[in-house]
């Protein structure tokens, strides 16, 4: 570091000898003093002449009379604002203020309207309306004096409800009055309120319980309706099933209906089967071997007319329970008999067969099966037809109707249900009413019963302490007086805590700040970075070195604006100089650090990054407007930026020291400072050559030096 220090000394050598460098370094000192002097007094209090703010007053009430009492608000309005020199008030007509407004000639113009007093008096009705005074601003005019004005139709409001107040409570007062002097006239109807109040009292144990027995009873009422909702769905579900299973069933009436032509079709083929018999018989069996073909023939038959009486015989047990058995049971007997006479007709046919010689004893045997077979044949298909079939069909058409009534009953619950449904929500939610106004009277239960039991103690302790003529002469008290006071019942008083004498010492730290910034930048401006000589040095040490003369000429330009502030400028307080310049020496060494580093590094675009930085620090360090009322993006930006840190611990010293706060502002800075001090000293070696490169080619474009 030896090289740095030779800079530095090289530095200041130059300063002092030089007289041309000496004048500049004097100029570079003082004026950023100057730019921080002359903002500073010029804002020492720039709302002193705000009379001078020309707005425009047009008055059409034309008055209004509350409980017998005629007023006019604004005529009241005009006498307070005659007596008021916060802005320069004129009484003009409406056109007049309209186009004063209009044309900029008045910054604002306040309109009372002709029912203004007249809505201010339907106080005293059921709907009252609120009194509206009309305010129109020309904002284009300036930015500041729009909120000057707007600030005096605010107190202008507050004065007039203040007044609207006043009167308003004497005019109750004047009924208070009035009621005192009635008093007497109503003293049984007081006794009678009293005595009501003491029965009160006695049974507000009785009420207590039952409200809470009724709160009980709507508990159990909500939890059978609970039940019912949950039991209802299973109903619901158990019903639509039903009444699907009902229309399946429906369904399959109507096909079996259609093909009811079916039901014959056993009973058919069987007897078509056993009437096939008498076809088997030829004119002639003259021959063995035609009487063996006959027997082969009707034993076939026979064969083959088994299984249809078989089947038909079980189609008959399955009806058994369904139809009257003397209607079904001689069918089954029939159909016995013929599955015994086919029996036998297949045995004899069997031995006609095997033996057609000598079996002329065994064909008339079995003619005569054949013809005993037709004619059970035809008893069977009688029997059906005329017995069994009909009762079947009746049977049938029975169970249809009976599908049917259970659908509509199915139908008829459904629709039941819904309205169940219907009624226990109904139900629930006026339950849940209920128990919610009784858990809110039981809640509200212990407030009432103090007031009742308070106002029976009241009652009891005037009628033991006070006679009525006490009371009389309370209520009979001066309304004038009752009513200014009611108007005017609180007095704030205020603590300022760290209390400043204008608007321009409050700036002060915001402007020296800025100053020093400044500062920094006509350094930056001016002087070179980076040493002509000393070709021997590295980057760091040229860094170091000049970056002392640097911190040296901020320093002294910090030194002389804190200074002027504290004890040059007349009107600017300042409550620590000592550490106001103390922390201004600091804020110089951290700025200088960030500057310096950025110019150093990167030249001319350092210059700019600077300027930039600049800028998002005046608008994001709340050092004119509050952090809070700025726009979120400069919230965010806000913790990041050095003038934050500066300004705070700035207004420590101005306005009395809070070491706390002064702690977290010297620690944020020197965190800048040390940021900005590792980046010269790390990147200025890696960087230098590129932005040599950088600036050469820059050069050679004949636009930048």
């Amino acid at each position: 570091m030896k090289q740095a220090w030779r800079i530095y000394m090289s530095d200041l050598k130059h300063l002092t000898t030089n007289w041309a460098a000496s004048i500049l370094a004097l100029g570079l000192i003082i004026l950023p003093s100057l730019y921080a002097w002359i903002n500073v007094e010029a804002s020492i209090d720039p709302y002193a002449h705000t009379e001078d703010l020309p707005v425009g007053v047009v008055n059409e009430d034309r008055g209004a009379e509350l409980a017998g009492h005629r007023f006019h608000a604004g005529d009241e309005i005009v006498k307070t604002l005659k007596n008021n020199h916060q802005l320069g008030w004129r009484f003009v007509t409406r056109k007049k203020g309209m186009e004063g407004v209009r044309r900029g000639d008045y910054f604002a113009t306040i309109v009372i309207p002709a029912d203004f007093s007249a809505k201010l008096a339907t106080v005293v009705q059921k709907r009252p309306k609120r009194a509206v005074i009309y305010y129109y601003e020309n904002d284009k005019r300036n930015a500041i004096a729009p909120k000057i004005t707007e600030r005096g139709a605010s107190t202008l409001s507050a004065r007039v409800s203040d007044e609207f107040v006043r009167v308003v409570n004497t005019a109750l007062f004047s009924l208070f009055h009035q009621a005192g002097v009635t008093l007497e006239q109503q003293l049984p109807t007081i006794r009678r309120v009293e005595a009501f109040v003491f029965r009160l009292e006695n049974e507000l144990p009785t009420i207590q319980r039952q409200l809470k027995a009724l709160d009980r009873d709507v508990g159990e009422a909500r939890s059978l309706v609970r039940t019912g909702r949950e039991l209802l769905p299973a109903a619901k579900t158990t019903v639509r099933r039903g009444l699907e299973w009902t229309g399946r069933v429906e369904k399959l009436f109507m096909q079996v209906n259609a093909s009811s032509h079916l039901w014959e079709k056993p009973v058919e083929m069987a007897v078509h089967a056993l009437y096939s018999f008498a076809e088997q018989t030829p004119q002639s069996l003259d021959t063995p071997e035609k009487q063996a073909r006959w027997a082969a023939l009707i034993q076939q038959a026979a064969t083959d007319a088994s299984p249809l009486v078989q089947q038909l015989r079980r189609t008959l047990r399955t009806w058994e329970g369904t139809i009257d058995s003397s209607s079904l049971q001689p069918v089954q007997r029939t159909v016995s008999r013929i599955e015994q006479t086919l029996a036998s007709i297949q045995e004899t046919a069997a031995l006609v067969k095997q033996h057609p010689t000598g079996v002329e004893g065994e064909i008339t045997h079995l003619r005569e099966q054949m013809a005993l077979l037709d004619a059970q044949a035809q008893q069977l298909d009688q029997a059906y037809r005329q017995r069994l079939l009909p009762m079947l069909r009746a049977k049938w058409n029975q169970t249809g109707e009976q599908v049917r009534q259970a659908k509509q009953t199915l139908l008829r619950m459904d629709q039941a249900l819904h309205e169940a449904e219907q009624w226990l929500s109904n139900t629930d939610r006026d339950l849940a009413a209920a128990q919610q106004a009784l858990k809110t009277a039981q809640a509200q239960y212990p407030f009432l019963s103090r007031q009742v039991r308070e106002l029976a103690a009241f009652l009891s302790k005037i009628k033991r302490e006070t006679d009525i003529d006490e009371l009389i002469r309370l209520l009979k008290q001066d309304p004038q007086a009752k009513g200014a006071f009611f108007a005017h019942p609180v007095d704030v008083k205020t603590f300022r805590l760290f209390p400043l004498p204008n608007y321009g010492s409050g700036m002060n730290p915001f402007y020296t700040v800025l100053a020093i910034w400044v500062g920094c930048l006509l350094l930056v401006s001016v002087l070179s970075t980076d040493p002509s000589s000393f070709s021997e040095a590295n980057g760091r040490e040229q860094y170091v070195g000049r970056l002392l003369t640097f911190w040296t000429l901020n320093a002294l330009q910090a030194m002389v604006v804190t200074a002027g502030a504290a004890f040059i400028l007349p009107n600017i307080f300042v409550r620590e100089p000592g550490w106001f310049m103390t922390f201004g020496l600091l804020c110089s060494f951290v700025f200088m650090a960030v500057v310096f580093s950025l110019v150093s590094l990167f030249g001319n675009v350092g210059k700019a990054m600077a300027i930039v930085l600049l800028v998002l620090q005046i608008a994001g360090a709340g050092g004119t407007y509050p952090i809070e009322l700025i726009p979120p993006f400069f919230q965010q930006l806000n913790p990041w930026l050095p003038f934050t840190y500066a300004i705070d611990i700035m207004r420590e010293a101005v306005g009395g020291i809070v070491w706390e706060n002064v702690e977290h502002d010297v620690k944020r800075l020197l965190l800048f400072a040390v940021a900005a001090l590792l980046a010269g000293l790390v990147l200025k070696g890696p960087l230098s050559t590129w932005m040599r490169v950088l600036k050469e080619k820059a050069v050679q474009s004949g636009l930048f030096h």
